[in-house]
């Protein structure tokens, strides 16, 4: 039974929406995101009240919410309301407006649980161990120390880059002193926390300040990807950003390349806040996540409806995974290939001497190969290398995605093109390229002996013996014909690449 699940994420500054879809063989993918900017926390800090105009903007967006649910056949409807709902007085009746006036039933969630879902939405998306992840929204940030995997510590800060701008008055140009008080202030707070002082994990930055300041890095360094999710900036890059926003007045930051323009009056106190987490933990490096809370709603739904761990053992192959059931791929095809690939790889190592994660990308890049039949059969292999570059594979650096998509791209063989398109040429050198042309070998070999989709080679033994590679063949009585005529073509690729000649034999 096909699924369309609304998750509605209302805090102290942005209101968001994302339609997710779930089809009959469980397979998910995001159909609709939107994004409004209400800034529901300004003036709360002072008063303890949300403002009237404030409400009725929340009110306003809920109902455009709405009726974007009924345009897209909502059946489930996930919405939470976060800092500045919890803390205001008055935040009740809001959510009793938006019931009346938009029929949404909104849950005003703990900052724990805030804290909790940031995390399933990290975790189920970052190749991460051991870290200190940060949800830095308007009106509070939620802080969780994850050590294996799991939260070790969630505790939530009632302030935000809305509050503390109203507070502290960062919205223009910032005095030392004004800029000095704030970051006393945070600190002092920050102080409080024993097991944050030194810890020296990354840190993982989710939320709208997060995501702006890894926008803001990679227009700086000219970076040639936009995906934010998995971004990664060291504290050098961290303190020169910070100082160039505090330095600016409001006109100068609306006109910073990758700073969003409703963010630039609010951007300095986020910021602060940021660079206060650097100092205190003696963090090397923030992980920029564009999942958070939204993500944890859905998949602490999607996991518990299909029966599965509220944390994905190999978010990596998960995600594979879920794209191969997307595209309606040939499934029995695609891990076949890419065992009969894996046996090569681990037979041969002694000639292309690659490495365990090399073997984990050629893993993605098999499952994946065929994917681009969806758009057009002919030249389906560059399609593939597409999808693979932009898909939401989880547990890959931007890096290894360019790879894995030019290996999978390659599967019939190389191709020039791909070396002077500009996106994989300024990510992948000469190493990573004499890699993916090593990889690529391994998987057109696999896919030739099962070029008839049909299994009819059933496994196969690699090794090296006297300038040889060979592969012992198990075939079933149908025989394999064809597969055995498919990889006698290979055999200079085999010995440019390897230096060895191909031989095969019936096992």
């Amino acid at each position: 039974m096909t699924e369309r699940i609304a998750i509605i994420d209302l805090g102290s500054n942005s209101a968001r929406l994302i339609v997710m879809h779930i089809y009959a063989n469980c397979a998910y993918n995001l159909v609709y995101n939107q994004k409004e900017t209400v800034r529901l926390g300004e003036g709360l800090s002072s008063s303890g009240l949300l403002r009237a105009e404030a409400m009725q903007r929340a009110v306003d967006t809920l109902k455009i919410f709405a009726h974007m649910c009924r345009l897209f056949e909502v059946n489930t409807t996930l919405a939470v309301a976060t800092a500045a709902v919890r803390n205001a007085k008055n935040g009740p009746e809001l959510l009793r407006r938006i019931q009346d006036e938009a029929g949404i039933t909104l849950e005003s969630i703990s900052g724990k649980a805030e804290g909790g879902l940031g995390f399933l939405g990290v975790i189920n998306t970052l190749d991460v161990t051991d870290a200190v992840l940060f949800d830095l929204g308007g009106g509070s940030i939620e802080l969780t120390l994850i050590r294996n995997r799991r939260p070790e510590r969630i505790v939530s800060l009632p302030f935000g880059a809305v509050t503390l701008t109203d507070r502290f008055g960062t919205r223009d140009k910032v005095t030392e002193v004004q800029l000095l008080q704030l970051r006393r202030y945070i600190m002092r707070h920050l102080e409080k926390l024993a097991w944050l002082a030194d810890v020296r994990l990354p840190l993982i930055g989710v939320g709208g300040t997060a995501r702006n300041i890894a926008k803001m890095d990679q227009k700086r360094k000219n970076y040639p990807f936009h995906k934010v999710h998995n971004y990664r900036l060291g504290h050098l890059s961290m303190g020169d950003l910070w100082q160039a926003l505090a330095s600016a007045d409001l006109k100068q930051r609306m006109k910073l390349p990758g700073l969003s323009s409703e963010r630039a009056d609010i951007i300095v106190a986020g910021v602060t806040i940021v660079k206060s987490l650097f100092d205190i933990t003696g963090s090397d490096r923030l992980i920029a996540s564009g999942c958070g809370v939204r993500e944890g709603l859905f998949l602490k739904y999607y996991l518990n409806r299909t029966r599965q761990p509220e944390i994905i053992d190999d978010i990596l192959l998960h995600s594979v995974r879920n794209m191969l059931l997307f595209y309606k791929g040939n499934i029995p095809h695609a891990y076949h290939v890419a065992e009969l690939a894996e046996a090569m790889f681990d037979g041969w190592q002694y000639a292309h001497r690659l490495d365990p994660r090399d073997r984990t990308l050629l893993r993605v890049a098999a499952l994946l190969h065929d994917i681009g039949i969806t758009i057009n059969y002919y030249d389906h292999s560059r399609h593939s290398a597409y999808l693979v570059e932009n898909a939401r594979l989880f547990g890959l650096t931007h890096r290894e995605q360019m790879l894995a998509a030019v290996v999978a791209g390659w599967h019939n063989g190389p191709s020039s093109k791909y070396v002077r398109n500009r996106l994989y040429s300024e990510f992948l050198d000469e190493s990573d390229w004499q890699k993916a042309r090593k990889l690529a070998l391994f998987l057109a070999l696999a896919e030739s002996l099962d070029k008839t989709q049909m299994g009819l080679v059933q496994k196969v033994a690699a090794g090296i013996s006297a300038k040889c590679a060979y592969l012992d063949l198990a075939i079933a009585e149908e025989g394999a014909t064809i597969e055995l005529a498919e990889i006698a073509g290979y055999q200079k690729w085999v010995k440019k690449e390897l230096g060895l000649q191909l031989t095969w034999r019936q096992a």
